[in-house]
């Protein structure tokens, strides 16, 4: 009995040895080779629909869409449908920032409590949160409880960005928690990711333009650009949305489409397309759609370690997503979406996946991705 289970424990060992060898040995020599593992990689990870556009330069080089947009309703994923972006949204939110900081408004060192209507202070800290510091993820602020309450399904959200992040940022504000709403440790000393503080990127966006966050954004970044089919607010989208899912005991549990007040970090809905028409301004200097979104410097400088004693993977919310390959971009994962977009500066071919479950993990996808866009 003894040698049987020996046997039993050997055999199984092989057969997952062997299993994980082919599964990490992607061979992708056509593109019906990689048309082939991405329907295996939907199947394996039970993803309903999902986008992989793959570019070079201003060029789509490569695009498909598989799988249901709405499985109930049968309805397949075309182009022009809409995912949430979840936090792939950033890049978006930051560049609105860097472009006022191009226009001379603000300096990247500048204390942020300086273009504020409030201040913010991280408790028994002395050191000034920067915009430098915001946009590498080494504030202090902390995701507290408080933002599980401020998601809205099947509507935008009723509360105003400005008032949510005073309540939960300002000791007299209802929402604030000292213990939880920030990290215990000096501004930019170290690395923790926050949606508050990106949150507050997009308010700074308000308050310093003088415009609604949304409004900005659409007169700077998705008009210009030519972005139809991005949104951040359900009410002014028209298109078919992705339906998100969950998936759960073999089943896949629809999600109501839904936002939440703190959207600048996580709320965009966009096409691959569209977001091709942003991401591919950062390996042409900056310049699509023959509009300049960015100076070149501003991108050479997002793509530029900024803390590397503490993490030398973090530019200006952007990060070496892959050391590997040289790409640089940003994932996200929300309730029924996963995301991630990245690009190689050198050789400027970039991906963008996007996918609607909220478990899928996409890193493999987007690196087999790229270098089947090398071939291209």
């Amino acid at each position: 009995m003894a040698k049987l289970m020996v046997n039993l424990i050997l055999t199984a060992s092989i057969f997952l040895l062997f299993a994980t060898c082919n599964k990490d040995d992607v061979e992708i020599n056509n593109t019906e080779d990689f048309k082939t593992y991405i329907q295996e990689e939907m199947e394996d990870q039970d993803i309903p629909a999902l986008s992989v556009l793959i570019f070079n330069e201003n060029n789509i080089v490569y695009e498909d869409y598989q799988g249901s947009s709405q499985i109930q309703q049968n309805v397949a994923l075309k182009n022009d449908h809409l995912f949430l972006l979840a936090s792939v949204s950033k890049v978006v939110t930051a560049t609105a920032l860097l472009q006022l900081n191009e226009d001379g408004l603000f300096a990247l060192d500048d204390k942020i409590n300086d273009y504020l209507s409030f201040n913010v202070a991280i408790p028994n800290q002395n050191a000034d949160i920067t915009f430098r510091m915001l946009l590498t993820h080494t504030s202090g602020i902390a995701d507290g409880s408080a933002l599980d309450g401020q998601y809205y399904y099947g509507e935008d959200s009723p509360v105003a960005l400005g008032d949510f992040l005073e309540n939960y940022l300002t000791p007299s504000g209802n929402l604030y928690n000292a213990g939880e709403n920030f990290y215990d440790f000096e501004p930019g000393s170290k690395h923790e990711y926050s949606n508050t503080g990106n949150a507050l990127i997009g308010l700074l966006v308000q308050q310093i333009s003088g415009i609604d966050f949304n409004e900005y954004c659409k007169q700077n970044i998705f008009t210009p650009l030519g972005m139809t089919n991005t949104a951040w607010r359900l009410d002014e989208i028209s298109q078919t949305i992705v339906q998100p899912y969950n998936y759960t005991n073999g089943q896949f549990e629809a999600i109501d489409h839904y936002t939440f007040t703190d959207y600048p970090n996580g709320g965009l809905r966009s096409t691959g397309r569209d977001l091709f028409k942003f991401i591919s301004a950062f390996v042409q200097g900056g310049n699509s759609n023959n509009h300049q979104l960015l100076d070149s410097e501003t991108i050479d400088e997002m793509i530029t370690p900024q803390i590397p004693s503490i993490d030398n993977e973090v530019g200006l919310h952007l990060f070496l997503m892959n050391a590997e390959n040289n790409l640089w971009g940003h994932d996200g994962g929300e309730q029924g979406a996963a995301t991630i977009m990245a690009f190689n500066p050198t050789t400027k071919i970039g991906a963008i996946i996007l996918a609607n479950q909220g478990d899928a993990e996409l890193d493999e996808i987007l690196a087999e991705a790229y270098k089947f866009g090398l071939n291209l």
